[in-house]
């Protein structure tokens, strides 16, 4: 994890924080901190709390395996249709 990188407590403390409005969002330095923790909070909502490249690896695979059976249908959609218009 980057130095920089927040914690998902973390993360969850400075989101709970900003919500109550104990926070001065009007601070840009505030407003960068506070829009990382609502990165970090979505991205561990998707990919979990705990950082496994194999977990990442495999949904990708799994993201890109359905990404070429959409376009695989599509294909199959317009190709015929392009040699029935000559095209």
């Amino acid at each position: 994890m980057p130095k920089d990188e927040l914690t998902v407590e973390e993360a969850t403390a400075i989101a709970e924080h900003a919500r109550s409005g104990s926070l001065p969002l009007d601070d840009p330095e505030v407003r960068r901190v506070v829009e990382q923790a609502n990165r970090t909070l979505v991205r561990a909502q998707m990919w979990g709390e705990d950082r496994s490249p194999k977990l990442r690896r495999r949904r990708r695979w799994l993201a890109a395996s359905a990404l070429v059976m959409v376009l695989v249908w599509v294909a199959g959609l317009l190709v015929p249709l392009a040699f029935r218009l000559g095209l």
